[in-house]
């Protein structure tokens, strides 16, 4: 069994290597591309004293709204809720066609609905964003890894109009709603899945799907979302993911914003305490700060914002010392998105432990990502060492928060991360947004 040292040594290696070259690039792009140099207007003269406060960021951090009253107890319920209005300003909303329309013509958009685990309907979850300024994204419109049964074994031309009438009745409903649509999912993960429909085969799914969203939902933001494996490992420009979305936009396909996921899925298939070292071991490789700047450089080439739009961070044991670990490895990989040019986003995945998806018929193994430990929260609701870390990050690193005195013109400058702050002299409140 490896010593909390040891695992520390293996997974911190390829940043210890590079430390000081990443740790500059990433002080230097979050002042470059972060903050603004800002000057307001607030009283008609010089002398008064004016207490600026942040109280939103246009960067997006976000997770999934999976558990939304998905407990047992009210108190579980409100401890989930309250987490999630505190920490995040985007939530990824469940539109999985197996668990939202699992018998046909009865969809599960409503609340109240049929109850379905890690499914809230979407309603529910439109509602809490509405009551806390958190804006909804769809999660997805096209994912033939989770087809519903009925549409499963169809031929595929009658396959591809269940998909158009699914896509024209979720426009129809949320059209002007949501922040924006992912439209595919996974792609490069096809060949594995165990089930699907007959449109998976089809060459142009990226094209079909790209130009059925558009054509239900312009005006909207549609997003493309990959696995991370793939995207890591894979260099330059000959990774297939930059390679299937550069040419469907040679084709004209109307991408709107690169999803990059990634999950350090470790232990997810371990039985035993050598299987999860290994994964350890076999984990650090993801683990490269330098390799994901430069995958993510590379996807910004093609002139697409970019999101992180799902992330799984472990922890590698029930140490107080793992605990640490995981929170050490969030404030790097927090920093390195935060901090690249192209980045509009990051979403963490799973948020509570021993509430992440479990799938016994995924490989030969069960596939069980809570081995993973991913979670932000003990599953008592507690706050683990990384729900902390992300705290101090929102609410005091990347916050601005300063007193000043106006000029002679009654104005205050000052610089400071871009989002919507307060300005208070006195008993004046003055509300603005400081955009880039």
């Amino acid at each position: 069994m490896l010593s909390a040292q040891e695992k520390r040594d293996i997974l911190m290696a390829r940043y210890y290597a590079n430390k000081e070259s990443v740790d500059s690039r990433i002080a230097r792009d979050i002042e470059r591309y972060r903050k603004g140099n800002f000057r307001i207007k607030v009283a008609d003269g010089p002398g008064i004293t004016v207490k600026v406060s942040q109280k939103t960021h246009d960067f997006k951090f976000g997770a999934n709204i999976f558990l939304l009253d998905e407990f047992e107890t009210p108190e579980e319920n409100r401890k989930y809720r309250e987490f999630f209005a505190d920490h995040f300003n985007l939530a990824t909303v469940p539109f999985y066609w197996n668990t939202l329309e699992p018998e046909e013509g009865k969809p599960r958009f409503e609340k109240g609905c049929s109850r379905i685990y890690r499914r809230p309907s979407t309603e529910l979850c439109m509602e809490f964003c509405a009551e806390h300024g958190i804006e909804p994204k769809l999660h997805c419109l096209v994912y033939d890894q989770f087809v519903p049964d009925w549409v499963e074994k169809l031929p595929l031309e009658e396959a591809e109009k269940k998909y158009e009438q699914r896509i024209a009745q979720i426009a129809q409903r949320y059209k002007g709603r949501m922040y924006e649509f992912e439209v595919i999912n996974e792609l490069l993960a096809e060949s594995d899945w165990k089930r699907k429909s007959a449109v998976s085969a089809k060459r142009d799914i990226l094209e079909w799907a790209f130009a059925l969203a558009q054509k239900y939902l312009p005006g909207e933001t549609l997003m493309i979302n990959e696995t991370t494996s793939r995207i890591l490992r894979e260099k330059g420009y000959r990774c297939p993911y930059f390679m299937m979305i550069d040419a469907a936009l040679l084709r004209g396909t109307p991408i709107h914003k690169i999803g990059v996921q990634y999950h350090m899925f470790t232990g997810a298939t371990a039985t035993t305490e050598a299987e999860f070292d290994e994964s350890i071991r076999t984990s650090s490789a993801l683990n490269d700060p330098v390799g994901m700047l430069r995958s993510l450089d590379t996807l910004w080439q093609l002139g697409l914002p970019l999101e992180i739009t799902e992330v799984t961070i472990p922890t590698f044991g029930d140490t107080p010392e793992d605990e640490q670990l995981q929170a050490e490895l969030l404030e790097l990989w927090y920093s390195v998105w935060f901090s690249h040019p192209g980045m509009e986003g990051i979403v963490y995945w799973n948020t509570v432990e021993k509430t992440a998806w479990v799938d016994p018929a995924g490989s030969n193994r069960v596939w069980n990502e809570n081995n993973s430990r991913g979670g932000l929260l003990h599953r008592d609701m507690t706050p683990k060492k990384s729900a902390l870390k992300l705290r101090e990050l929102l609410s005091e690193r990347w916050h601005t928060e300063q007193t000043l005195v106006t000029d002679e013109e009654g104005c205050i400058s000052f610089r400071g991360f871009y989002g919507t702050y307060e300005a208070q002299a006195g008993d004046q409140v003055l509300t603005v947004g400081l955009h880039k």
